[in-house]
């Protein structure tokens, strides 16, 4: 970054116009984590305050930069820092404006005019139980609870509450398509969140020397601890054995990774070619039977148990693929967009509303969308 890329910035420009404490503090914070920014970030104040007082003794190559600058100058002191946000959305931009993305953009080397694609739109929008020859319906955000009663699930959510009979010696299904969320209390005790386009396989009740279950999607769970009967999650590329601890799978079929986060405790992760023991704010990545170890912060993996999204240097291409997942729906863009070539960091409140997160999403990476049906979005510039 130079110090044109902080006079493009909608966060920067409005912070010089309408500074606040909640502002000054960010901007404070952003320099002294990213000190090789610093010259770079003076001067475009410099600048940007030279500018705005017409004095202009400073020369930008890119006059373009500069136009777009004294525009939006303009435009700002005719609002007179009367910045009204409506709806619903406000909390969601609000939460931007103070937690900014900064997108690092890369040049297209040639003009390439195909469509791609983001998103996986499931027709089925019911979360759904498969118990024996029995298909249950289940509301979205239910909570399953197998530990309160036995031989049956307690389901509750905040309107109703519902028994219904299993069979001790059965495996039941749980799938939760994309758009929905779902809790699972396994037998033992063990707390599961199922993301969107999760499928689990689980028993009514534990046998024998391990707990087991199978699960493809995302999970976040808080394994019971019982110091003899050790429990085994086998997802499609490894096998995650763990004696009382919490952490977060994510085994999509259509992911190239795999990837376990581990927030405390220990797990053991085995693929078909090596086995690798994870320790606290710790992930392990799986791709073609190798695992790889990393640092991590937990919080960019399991905020969404908590109603929201952490970014963190992450491409826009997967940024798309979670908001579509979350919500159900498909993104289409330009190839030329490059969108995996672009990174975000910040937080991103899943409200319920899809139209703030879209315009939150928009305000984070100066991308316009379109609404082309209610489950189809086209991004563009």
């Amino acid at each position: 970054m130079d110090y044109k890329d902080f006079l493009c910035d909608d966060l920067f420009v409005y912070w010089r116009i309408h500074p606040t404490r909640e502002l000054n503090s960010f901007w404070d914070s952003f320099i002294r984590e990213n000190e090789e920014y610093k010259e770079a970030f003076n001067k475009a104040i410099e600048t940007f305050d030279a500018i705005r007082s017409q004095q202009d003794p400073f020369q930008i190559e890119d006059t373009s930069v500069l136009l777009k600058l004294k525009n939006r100058i303009k435009k700002e002191k005719k609002r007179k820092s009367n910045i009204i946000l409506t709806s619903s959305a406000a909390a969601v931009l609000l939460l931007m404006i103070i937690s900014t993305l900064f997108i690092f953009r890369e040049k297209p080397e040639e003009t390439d005019l195909r469509m791609s694609s983001i998103g996986e739109v499931m027709s089925n929008n019911n979360i759904q139980l498969f118990t024996g020859n029995e298909v249950l319906e289940i509301d979205n955000n239910s909570t399953l609870n197998l530990s309160e009663k036995k031989h049956s699930a307690v389901i509750r959510n905040p309107l109703t509450k519902q028994e219904i009979n299993l069979n001790d010696n059965r495996t039941n299904t749980l799938l939760v398509p994309y758009g929905k969320r779902s809790t699972m209390i396994l037998a033992d005790g063990s707390k599961v969140h199922l993301n969107s386009g999760t499928k689990m396989e689980f028993p009514t009740t534990f046998s024998g020397k391990k707990r087991e279950i199978n699960v493809e999607g995302e999970i976040f769970i808080e394994v019971a601890k019982q110091n003899n009967t050790p429990f085994v999650i086998h997802t499609p590329h490894s096998q995650i054995t763990v004696h009382g601890t919490s952490f977060n799978v994510s085994s999509y079929s259509e992911d190239r990774r795999e990837s376990v986060v581990l927030v405390n405790g220990s797990v053991e992760v085995k693929s078909k070619k090596s086995t690798l023991l994870l320790n606290p704010n710790e992930m392990a990545e799986i791709e073609n039977g190798q695992i790889m170890r990393k640092e991590v912060d937990v919080s960019d993996y399991i905020g969404w148990t908590r109603g929201y999204m952490q970014f963190n240097k992450s491409p826009l291409n997967e940024v798309l693929k979670k908001i579509g997942r979350y919500y159900n729906i498909e993104f289409q863009f330009a190839s030329d967009l490059n969108m995996h070539n672009q990174s975000c960091s910040g937080k991103l409140f899943l409200s319920e509303n899809l139209n703030d997160v879209l315009e939150a999403f928009s305000k984070m990476t100066y991308y316009h969308y379109d609404k082309q049906s209610d489950k189809a979005i086209f991004i563009h510039k």
